[in-house]
């Protein structure tokens, strides 16, 4: 029943828990000894801070409960969802702001939701990392017998929030953002934990900048309700990353998944549209088609080097073997765009010079200690593989300046991964110097090679290391 009486709003505030008897006449005092309407009584403990507006409005509606949970004051609502809602409180015993996971009542029914939601709070309160909202305590009040989730409350707002206002983000900030949300996936996944629902509106960007991604450890609970909900009450937070998997036969938690997402999002921020086609049709979202026609970056729209392009388009590529790999990976490849977009490129331990990458292809252990030692010396920082695929695996995943390719000693297979890594470096328009060494029985096959600025093709007898370094050093100058 809705209060008429300012009086009576001031008692049920008091009995509530959200004033004291003595702040309660004190603002009446303020007021001049009593107030001629509620809203004047509102408005007063409003601006002293004792109150909120979504308390007041509480109080207004004649509510006894929803202001105090588990001894936190009930600010305000911050949002809501299928599963539960969240609000900002404040801990009145440490003085300290949180937010507040407040589980719905309809799933509070069932014990092994419960134990579920319990099961994966705990998981959430093993990650401390600045890029990480961090989980204080899992908790259940029993007055209302509600389960609970304590976390740190995060100034700012979510990022699907900021992207409303600002549509899309500048290519650096978006980086930026992007690097924090890697470092945290990377932390996490180093302990065993992928995340299952990367979205706009799970990376939070706090008021000095920094981004934190939320809802780690909540996966399976999610997946735990949508399989247990009435189809009018499908919580739907694990269609996307079902659908993924099911196109791409992955098992579920592969942590690509949430490198694939990720890209998503990195896609809006530049942007400011989805890459996937949004539907609230459950068997649209799960349509392998859906992942197959993602479009690429636009390299009219968006202005960057060739690197972020290819960033891109390697988190979000369908194959999962052409994705990075594990979130370190694809946290060198972001700071490396970040580099490439800042002008400053990687440089040599105590020295300003740049340093560049080098993968080379040779099966010969001898030539390939010889090769490592030397290039090094040279302040290249030496990748070396046997088998010629692992050179295209790595460039598809990370890219590299330059690629040196033994076909002698590792056979033809060799010659088509160079062929392969060159072409593309030319679609993705990223600068990768090619050298293509054949011995004596093989130079006929130098006539079989589209010729490119790019890449050399080398013959032997007469290919020394400083043959080899005088031709880089020419198809690497700018």
């Amino acid at each position: 029943m809705d209060i008429q009486d300012p009086d009576a709003l001031g008692r049920q505030a008091v009995k509530v828990g959200l004033l004291t008897p003595e702040q309660l006449a004190e603002a009446k005092d303020e007021m001049g000894g009593g107030a001629s309407d509620m809203m004047t009584m509102l408005r007063t403990l409003e601006r002293k801070g004792w109150l909120t507006p979504y308390q007041s409005g509480k109080l207004l509606k004649g509510d006894d409960d929803g202001f105090l949970l588990g001894g936190y004051r009930l600010l305000y609502k911050i949002a809501s969802g299928s599963f539960g809602r969240v609000f900002r409180a404040e801990d009145p015993r440490a003085g300290r702001v949180v937010a507040l996971k407040v589980l719905r009542r309809r799933w509070s029914e069932n014990q092994q939701h419960i134990d579920l939601f319990a099961r994966e709070g705990r998981v959430g309160q093993t990650l401390k990392h600045p890029n990480i909202v961090e989980v204080l305590a899992m908790s259940h009040d029993k007055t209302t017998n509600q389960y609970y989730i304590v976390m740190e409350f995060v100034e700012g707002g979510n990022l699907r929030e900021i992207l409303q206002i600002r549509k899309k983000l500048s290519v650096a900030e978006s980086l930026r953002i992007l690097e924090d949300a890697v470092s945290g996936l990377a932390y996490a996944y180093a302990r065993g934990v992928t995340h299952r629902d990367i979205k706009l509106t799970n990376l939070l960007i706090s008021s000095q900048g920094s981004a934190k991604v939320v809802d780690f450890g909540l996966a399976q609970f999610f997946a735990a309700l949508e399989k247990d909900a009435k189809d009018k009450e499908k919580v739907d937070r694990t269609v996307d990353y079902a659908g993924l998997e099911r196109a791409t036969n992955v098992k579920t938690g592969d942590v690509r998944s949430d490198i694939f997402f990720l890209g998503c999002v990195f896609y809006e921020m530049l942007t400011g549209r989805s890459p996937l086609p949004m539907s609230r049709d459950k068997n649209a979202r799960m349509h392998k088609r859906r992942f197959e026609d993602i479009p690429l970056l636009p390299r009219d729209e968006v202005e960057a080097p060739p690197s972020v392009f290819l960033l891109t388009e390697t988190m979000m590529a369908l194959e999962p073997n052409r994705r990075y790999q594990t979130p370190s990976q694809l946290l060198d490849a972001v700071r490396a765009a970040r580099r490439d977009v800042e002008g400053k490129p990687e440089a040599l331990d105590g020295g300003d010079k740049p340093r560049r990458s080098l993968f080379v292809v040779e099966s010969d252990e001898r030539l390939q200690d010889a090769v490592r030692d030397k290039f090094k010396e040279m302040g290249y920082r030496v990748l070396i593989a046997a088998d010629p695929q692992r050179a295209l695996d790595r460039f598809r995943q990370q890219p590299y300046d330059a690629l040196v390719v033994d076909a002698e000693t590792a056979g033809e297979d060799a010659r088509y991964v160079f062929e392969q890594v060159v072409d593309e470096a030319e679609r993705k328009q990223f600068k990768c110097a090619g050298v293509l060494i054949l011995g004596e029985g093989q130079a006929e096959w130098a006539g079989l090679i589209r010729q490119r600025p790019n890449m050399a093709v080398l013959v032997r007898p007469g290919v020394t290391i400083k043959v080899l370094k005088r031709t880089l050093e020419e198809l690497l100058k700018e």
